[in-house]
């Protein structure tokens, strides 16, 4: 009786982790827009994982036996989780990413400017280094004709 309580147990936390999984992704394509084709091999990708785990833990808890009660924990774990934890998982993370975030999108504003500086300094010196290797160009062309014109003489 134990061991299938342990199994049931390790089934719906594999449900659990699945739903939090899927928020993960959920929220990963609210952040940043994602195409049709990168959606779909995100979903593959996410099915994979979630069958690597869902068979790495039956072979865990059960020896590799799936049964039904299995599967029904597996889904008891996903529906738990949307219907209790989910939006407060979403919340905290949110929270969580704001917070970390933060620092670094205020130093990003405070050195735009600088790097507009920056770049506004290379530019100037890529454009000049330029107008010296044309000149130079034009110089070395010149000589090798004279060479060429003398070459011809001898």
């Amino acid at each position: 009786m134990m061991h299938e309580v342990y199994v049931f147990a390790s089934a719906m936390a594999s449900g659990l982790t699945a739903g939090f999984l899927y928020d993960l992704i959920r929220m990963k394509r609210k952040a940043i827009k994602t195409k049709t084709v990168m959606a779909a091999f995100e979903d593959i990708a996410f099915w994979i994982a979630v069958s690597i785990l869902v068979f790495v833990t039956a072979y865990l808890s059960n020896k590799g036996e799936i049964r039904m009660y299995f599967i029904i924990a597996v889904i008891t774990g996903v529906v738990f989780y949307y219907a209790f934890l989910s939006r407060w998982v979403i919340l905290i993370l949110t929270f969580i990413l704001k917070i970390t975030l933060k620092p670094f999108i205020l130093l990003f504003r405070l050195l735009s400017p600088l790097f507009g500086l920056l770049a506004k300094f290379l530019r100037d010196k890529a454009e000049k280094t330029g107008k010296k290797l044309h000149t130079a160009r034009l110089k070395a062309n010149r000589r090798l004709k004279s060479v060429k014109y003398i070459m011809k003489k001898i």
